[in-house]
């Protein structure tokens, strides 16, 4: 055993390192490995000293500084304190993310499915990192507060789990949910699982992430028909086989304007089962916040919301060759909707009936990583089953529609239900050979059910359809089929959906240059859809006094198969210096519309849509400077999207889907990070985007046409974000942290055009947020603030049509929003 002297106020401490190698050996974080100085410098280990001179040959200073000389700074030098592994690996959880080093910290991702996790900047592509506490020490964690700090990407949001995610200005229609065939073209997923539902992404919150991967561009070749534009990947912390440890976090605060207090409790524990061989890892969340909402109806706030959320995750070592994870996730989200309405006073609606939204989520995976030697073998299979609610109050469309607007308003509530159920099972192999050529093969198949329940109970509809109509007795659950009285829609619409695919994937080095990679993706899916319309607005033929109602009844399936390739090709100047291009190819399936009735909207509709797909070029530059203190990304693009799946939305309220047009997308986008000193840092990233018509679009219908050159909907031109941190170093190890972000959105545009009419400009956004925060041992106590400026407003809009209603509907951001967090660590 060997012991390193360090001289201290007159007396000698020995250090026993004994164990040093064998940390190094189970992986502990990198960033304990930099040597660095510690502030107060440590005194110098004796000069004479062999190991000292070892120690700091092989940068391991820091790890006697984590884990051993800072905590023993309070404590009594009589005796000396060994190093134990369970110490330094507590010191390394404890200094996550607060690296003293004076470079940036290296950043790994697993988005190119090898084996193991690759350097970020070493990838040929634009991927975007976030680390989870970047967002948390504001508060932060949705879906939206992401997007804010990845100009590449939108997010428009109408309530808890109602949102669309949008990249590269690729996309051509808002949110609609009662729209049940609108495929995502942006994937997002937890872990290995996929959970995109376009118009109803879930905010998960009990995650306990490792990292956001955002993937700007298509991945069909890895990641399948729904990353046509781009994929979101939340990546989960594992149990750890080895120490019992966890973590309590409670957040208070308080959001300006008519909203009030809000509040949440996170809490998480590790737990080793099995030393080196099982770990069980718990998280729970809970939280409440206040809407900010005020109805004009009755002076109360409608969009609160309350979170509950679970997960366990399970890690067996089975065998040093065989590692099996499970993890079951649990969600129940109740809330609003965040509408107002542009006429009225700000933050303002008008609602009869109390608005509501509702998301419980059940998630289940199982992974298995088998080590067949030459290559590796992964298995994920994973369940979901979810169900989502959404009740608006609709008092002006169904005045409007069926009384011609005349008072008094009605009570309607516009309703809908889905049922989800999806399985995934997707295997793969990896090879695992060292030489230049590298490769990864699998196959996919998923299968999954959706039921969509659409209801428009109307409180007093059938008496006053009655009087108004000279239809004595009328009922609209008699009359016209509707599932209940006092009933003007009932709508039911399932499908069956099923794909297969085959993919692989393969990278070729020259020269310990070059890259060159080539894959592809053969898939097939089929659709089968089943829809039944009643109610009055739901009939193909209404109701008489003498005749019934008669429902609108369809069936039809809709099927697809193609290949994705995909093209990339990776210089390295140096290992500093990473300049890159790619090509690849992304698909959406097809499906089926509903009916539309001629006689009631005078139009033929297809009864399916085709699919459609793009192509993206990419080129781009990686580097790392200033001897790893700076990094700067640089990269522009050009998509181009053809048999575009254009929506049509009629003035008879029915809608229908086409293939017509063609789209471009180009744009730049820059991405940085510069540590200033070993405790201040600086990130920042920015967005040009120009996607529009490539040509006129003629869709048979004059008012839905789209002109040449006409932008696209839901996409800013210029986005860009910028983060600054600083740490300042206080008595032994406490600290304070100062740091804050800003997001700039600029303005877009609910419609290409202003002659297709709901046409309206969703306004540029500007979001900053600030925290302080304290450190000491395992607490941290810390303020901050979110939206301080209110320039984050709008994040949606929907355009008026009805005479009646006070405007446009608006969906409103939550406003400044104030608080405290207390975190401790064990």
């Amino acid at each position: 055993m060997s012991a390193v002297v360090l001289p201290r106020a007159g007396r000698q401490r020995s250090i026993h390192i004994s164990k040093l190698v064998y940390l190094r050996v189970q992986g502990v974080t990198p960033c304990i490995y930099f040597f660095h100085e510690i502030d107060p410098p440590a005194a110098p280990i004796t000069q004479g000293t062999p190991m000292a001179k070892q120690l700091i040959a092989h940068g391991a200073l820091a790890i006697l500084s984590l884990g051993v000389i800072a905590p023993a700074q309070s404590q009594p030098q009589s005796q000396p304190v060994p190093a134990t592994d369970a110490a330094a690996r507590a010191a390394a959880r404890q200094g996550a993310g607060n690296s003293a080093s004076e470079q940036i910290d290296k950043v790994e991702i697993t988005a190119t499915r090898a084996v193991n996790a690759v350097d970020v900047q070493q990838v040929p592509a634009a991927i975007t990192v976030l680390q989870p506490e970047n967002l948390a020490k504001f508060g932060l964690g949705k879906l939206s507060d992401i997007a804010s700090l990845v100009p590449a990407m939108s997010v428009q949001e109408q309530g808890a789990g109602v949102n669309n995610i949008t990249m590269r200005g690729l996309v051509v229609r808002g949110i609609v949910p009662s729209e049940i065939q609108d495929a995502s073209l942006v994937a997002v997923y937890v872990d290995d699982m996929p959970v995109t539902l376009k118009s109803g992404n879930p905010d998960l919150k009990v995650l306990d992430l490792e990292r956001v991967e955002v993937l700007q561009g298509p991945q069909g070749t890895l990641f399948g028909a729904g990353a046509m534009a781009g994929a979101l990947r939340q990546i989960t912390q594992k149990p750890d086989t080895t120490d019992l440890f966890g973590s309590v976090e409670a957040v208070g605060s308080r959001t300006s304007g008519f909203g009030g207090n809000n509040g949440n409790l996170r809490g998480m524990v590790n737990i080793p089962l099995k030393a080196e061989v099982a770990g069980l890892r718990l998280t729970g969340y809970s939280g409440r916040d206040s809407g900010y909402i005020r109805n004009d109806f009755n002076g109360a706030t409608t969009n609160a919301l309350s979170t509950s959320q679970g997960r366990a995750a399970l890690r067996l070592r089975a065998s040093p060759d065989l590692t099996i994870d499970a993890s079951a996730t649990a969600s129940n989200i109740k809330g609003g909707i965040n509408d107002a309405y542009s006429k009225l006073a700000p933050f303002t609606t008008f609602a009869l009936l109390p608005q509501q939204s509702k998301d419980s989520l059940q998630l289940y995976n199982l992974a298995v990583n088998y080590d067949l030697g030459g290559a590796q073998l992964v298995s994920s299979s994973s369940y979901l089953h979810r169900d989502t609610g959404y009740l608006q109050s609709a008092q002006y469309p169904a005045t409007a529609f069926i009384f011609s607007g005349k008072n008094p308003l009605m009570a309607s509530a516009y309703t809908i239900g889905n049922a989800v159920t999806d399985f995934a099972q997707e295997f793969r192999l990896n090879s695992k050979t060292a030489g230049p050529f590298k490769w990864t093969a699998g196959a996919f198949f998923d299968t999954g059910e959706r039921k969509l329940r659409q209801e428009q109970p109307t409180a007093g509809f059938d008496a006053r359809f009655a009087e108004t109509r000279n239809f004595p007795g009328y009922n609209s659950h008699t009359n016209d089929g509707a599932s209940t009285p006092d009933n003007y829609f009932s709508g039911r619409q399932d499908t069956r959906s099923r794909q297969v695919a085959l993919f692989a994937e393969g990278s070729y080095t020259l020269f310990d240059k070059l890259d060159l990679t080539a894959g592809l993706r053969l898939f097939k899916g089929t659709q089968d859809f089943d829809l039944h319309f009643s109610g009055l607005f739901g009939n193909l033929v209404g109701a008489t006094p003498a005749l019934p109602g008669s429902p609108e009844v369809s069936s039809s399936s809709a099927s697809a198969q193609g290949a994705n390739p995909r093209f990339a090709a990776a210089y390295h100047v140096d290992q500093d210096h990473l300049l890159y291009a790619n090509a690849g190819k992304g698909f959406r399936y097809g499906g089926n519309n509903q009916p539309v009735p001629f006689n009631f909207c005078g139009i033929h509709a297809p009864s399916t849509f085709a699919p459609d797909s793009l192509w993206s070029y990419e080129v781009g530059s990686k580097n790392t400077l200033f001897g790893r203190r700076m990094t700067l990304n640089l990269n522009a693009y050009l998509t181009n999207w053809d048999d575009v799946q254009v929506f049509n939305r009629l003035p008879c309220t029915y809608y229908f889907t086409q293939n017509a047009g063609k789209i471009r997308s180009e744009g730049v986008e820059v991405e940085g990070a510069f540590k200033l000193t070993r405790r201040a840092s600086i990130g920042f990233n920015a967005a040009y985007n120009h996607a529009y018509a490539r040509d006129a679009v003629i869709t048979g219908i004059a008012a839905q046409n789209i002109p040449a050159g006409a932008r696209t909907p839901y996409a800013p031109r210029i986005a860009a974000s910028a983060t600054l941190s600083y740490r300042i170093p206080l008595a032994g190890t406490d600290q304070l942290g100062l740091a804050a972000s800003y997001a700039y959105k600029g303005s877009a545009y609910t419609n290409f055009a202003a002659a297709q009419g709901s046409y309206s400009e969703i306004p540029s956004s500007n979001t900053l947020n600030a925290t302080l925060s304290y450190t000491t041992r395992a607490f941290e106590v810390g303020l901050f603030g979110t939206n301080l400026t209110n320039g984050n407003k709008v994040s949606d809009v929907t355009t008026n049509s009805i005479a009646i209603q006070p405007g446009d509907t608006l969906f409103m951001a939550r406003p400044r929003t104030v608080g405290v967090r207390l975190t401790s660590r064990f």
